[in-house]
């Protein structure tokens, strides 16, 4: 079955599999990339859109797949280099599996990468919260893409930790990574799953329409009365993006 980007697999009584990915072309240091970067910033942020997918609904991350479109040096490695480094900021003791593959038969004029994460969910975490009426919508983050996301400052970066802090929150209901389609697109798929309506707050409707790129940021939905509770516990920005009805 699906579950926004995830495929879900009912395979043991007491887990479901689940397979999140994420891909990206034509960012580098290759002549042929639109974008310029280094290797591994490509490699440590398309492995963080797949994993954190996975980590929003509480599942436990077991293998990761890096199917890289480049040669192994001195790109691919720098690009694995990135995977093991966000790898270790989720796991210090890196107990993911890694498998992969390169292009080794031709020469590549431009970067390409897929990140395939393969975890389980266990059974009694699911069906997940659903977001309610009078619950407020926050973004945590910042919607950014393309060149933005390389010029984030550091202290307002999404990163892994604080999405395992969102979920541990009890008072939090849906905590939903950002797409390329930005908040507005989330929030309707939020609306459609628990038949409620979206009110937005005064002034946010361009920031509903910004594309998150890769996942700089999380729709997360809870309570109006935690707030400040929400906004006291992270050190990232928390915009309110409006309230559901």
């Amino acid at each position: 079955m699906k579950w926004r980007d995830l495929t879900l697999v009912d395979f043991h009584e007491e887990y479901l599999l689940a397979v999140s990915c994420d891909s990206t072309g034509g960012i580098g240091d290759k002549p042929h990339d639109l974008i310029r970067t280094s290797p591994f910033i490509v490699g440590y942020h398309t492995a963080k859109v797949a994993l954190m997918e996975l980590l929003c609904v509480h599942g436990e991350p077991l293998l990761l797949s890096s199917t890289l479109s480049v040669e192994m040096n001195p790109t691919g490695a720098e690009m694995m280099r990135g995977i093991h480094t966000l790898l270790k900021e989720y796991d210090p003791m890196h107990s993911i599996a890694l498998t992969g593959s390169t292009e080794e038969n031709f020469h590549v004029s431009a970067t390409g990468l897929g990140v395939t994460v393969m975890g389980r969910i266990e059974k009694r975490q699911w069906p997940l919260k659903k977001s309610l009426a009078q619950d407020v919508a926050v973004m945590v983050g910042e919607a950014k893409c393309g060149e933005e996301v390389l010029k984030t400052e550091k202290e307002k970066i999404l990163m892994l930790h604080h999405v395992k802090t969102l979920r541990d929150l009890p008072y939090v209901r849906e905590v939903v990574p950002g797409g390329s389609r930005g908040m507005a697109n989330e929030i309707a798929l939020v609306e459609s799953a628990s038949k409620i309506r979206f009110l937005p707050a005064e002034g946010v409707k361009p920031l509903l329409h910004q594309s998150c790129g890769p996942a700089s940021a999380l729709l997360v939905t809870l309570g109006k009365e935690h707030l400040k509770d929400l906004q006291e516990t992270l050190n990232i920005p928390v915009h309110v993006l409006g309230v559901f009805c």
